[in-house]
């Protein structure tokens, strides 16, 4: 508190009554994005740490994604989770391209002036990126950021279970 001066006009007339703690991260991903009779839309699915506002983002795409499954799959008569495959798939790809973004900002030798110094070339993936354009290929930008910050390992896909 002492090292913050904003923090500390602030809280100076609170009474501590424990230790202080920090927490970041906030991300979490489903293991499944579908069972038979049900789908996890949004945040419901996953929430990714809101830099660049890709939190709303993504819950958004997704209502959008997952509106246009649902309605294709009771016109068809058919909510099993197999016919939900498609939307985890194409929500798992946005999904990952920001968390590899995010990962980034948060490493703390990173920088975007270095990365685009070092790749002009990525430019439109990186601007891609920013502003949700995540359903495409960005293997140049992702093998650029692995140069430049300590990435995550990628995580299991989060497709449908076929049968509960």
């Amino acid at each position: 508190m002492e090292n913050n001066a904003w923090i500390h006009d602030h809280l100076s007339t609170g009474r501590q009554t424990g230790e202080y703690y920090a927490t970041g991260d906030f991300s979490y991903r489903a293991r499944h994005c579908a069972a038979d009779g049900l789908v996890l839309a949004g945040d419901a699915f996953a929430f990714l740490d809101p830099v660049f506002s890709s939190g709303v983002f993504l819950a958004l795409k997704g209502g959008e994604l997952v509106a246009d499954a649902v309605h294709a799959a009771l016109e068809a008569g058919d909510v099993s989770a197999a016919r939900f495959a498609e939307y985890g798939a194409t929500l798992e790809q946005g999904l990952k391209a920001m968390r590899r973004l995010v990962y980034a900002f948060y490493d703390r030798n990173f920088s975007f002036g270095k990365l685009m110094r070092a790749h002009p070339e990525i430019r439109g993936e990186l601007t891609d990126c920013l502003i949700g354009n995540l359903y495409r290929d960005f293997s140049q930008l992702f093998a650029a950021l692995d140069e430049f910050a300590r990435l995550p390992a990628p995580e299991a896909d989060g497709l449908a279970v076929t049968a509960t």
